[in-house]
């Protein structure tokens, strides 16, 4: 281990990183047949930044010229939390989402890290920290690194420890001793994640069709969500993790090392639907979820979710919220969803907003919603 590899483990660990790995910054030709494949098939959805960048995913140097190594970290967030208790109001949120944006926090100390590394060479670090936020193929950085492996569900699964973790990555130009690949692990025989997803998102063990994914749906999509899926999305609002729940590498629950990622930091495992949709506005929204990653479907996305969510559940008390946003929000996505929450939870008050849809609205996928609705008996 060299001076460096010292001082990096050192200071990583002074900033909370507990699982730390290296890997050099050659391309990543083990992970571009199924990759490429998987684009071919159009699984990516509505994400053409993955197709249009597919080349710079694989190239780990492409993202910052002269790097010579790739540190990548596993943070663990929160996964400790009273049961879910349908109480015919609220949805639930994805236990990544109940703290504040990881994208912010980890990047943070990333960053933090990069400037740490610098003052202890006592030079100058070219660095570029990343979470999620370039098209790189992290998971497969992750495995190179000696982090774990690649579990049916498609998520890095530490042994021991389970995948309830959040990747982040440091690019600098310096040289830094590999730790991986590790031995690796395997799922075994097992297939429960594969028979759990609620709307069938895996055509096969590895891979994932993201149009189906209530985690994508929920939060990557920008349109309406296929109606043949909304009755799947159960209660999920925003995310999912019943593939995570149901594995066996998961059985221990841990709170997040972080107080930036326990629930008390942001909005916890449920949400207030009736609260949701009575955020009539973008300032609204953004007052109410600022500093966390509920922001990134904005808010159209997120009262999209909340709609389809509530009908799910059997909201009734956001039926007046519902009929308010038909009428009067400014989104033609959220007023399509509104109707077809309403026609779930309250037959009279549905045919009543469809007929004011179709003498009113102009959008086309409002007026189709709105006839669907009278056309149902």
């Amino acid at each position: 281990m060299t001076d460096a590899d010292a001082i990096l483990r050192g200071e990583a660990a002074g900033l909370g990183f507990e699982v730390v790995g290296v890997t050099d910054v050659a391309r990543l030709d083990g992970a571009e047949a199924p990759f490429r494949a998987w684009l071919a098939a159009g699984r990516h959805g509505d994400m053409d930044y993955l197709a249009d960048r597919a080349e710079r995913a694989l190239a780990p140097d492409a993202l910052l010229p002269g790097a010579l190594s790739v540190v990548t970290v596993a943070v663990e967030h929160a996964t400790v939390a009273p049961p879910h208790v349908p109480d015919g109001r609220s949805g639930r949120v994805a236990r990544y989402a109940w703290g504040l944006d990881y994208h912010v926090v980890v990047g943070a100390r990333l960053e933090a890290l990069a400037a740490r590394l610098e003052a202890r060479l006592g030079r100058g670090v070219h660095a570029r920290a990343l979470v999620d936020g370039a098209p790189l193929l992290e998971r497969a950085v992750a495995v190179r690194a000696g982090l774990g492996f690649v579990g049916k569900n498609t998520l890095v699964i530490r042994p021991g420890r389970g995948s309830w973790a959040l990747l982040g990555e440091l690019l600098v130009d310096v040289p830094l001793a590999p730790t991986g690949p590790g031995p690796g692990g395997t799922c075994g025989a097992c297939v429960r994640c594969l028979d759990a997803c609620p709307t069938a998102a895996f055509d096969a063990a590895f891979v994932l069709d993201a149009r189906r994914c209530i985690s994508y749906l929920t939060i990557e999509h920008r349109g309406a969500i296929p109606v043949e899926l909304r009755p799947r999305l159960g209660p999920w609002v925003f995310g999912c993790d019943v593939c995570q729940e149901v594995c066996p590498f998961n059985r221990a629950s841990r709170p997040a090392p972080w107080p930036e990622l326990r629930p008390e930091a942001g909005v916890g495992p449920a949400l207030d639907l009736v609260a949701t949709l009575a955020l009539d506005t973008d300032e609204a929204f953004r007052a109410r979820f600022r500093g966390t990653p509920l922001l990134r479907p904005k808010r159209r996305g997120l009262l999209r979710n909340a709609a389809v969510v509530a009908r799910n559940v059997g909201a009734a008390a956001a039926v007046p919220a519902l009929d308010d946003r038909v009428r009067f929000d400014p989104e033609p996505l959220v007023r399509a969803h509104a109707l077809w929450a309403l026609a779930g939870l309250d037959e009279a008050v549905a045919r009543r907003a469809a007929d004011w849809a179709l003498a009113v609205d102009p959008d086309d996928g409002v007026r189709a919603e709105a006839d669907h609705v009278l056309a149902a008996r």
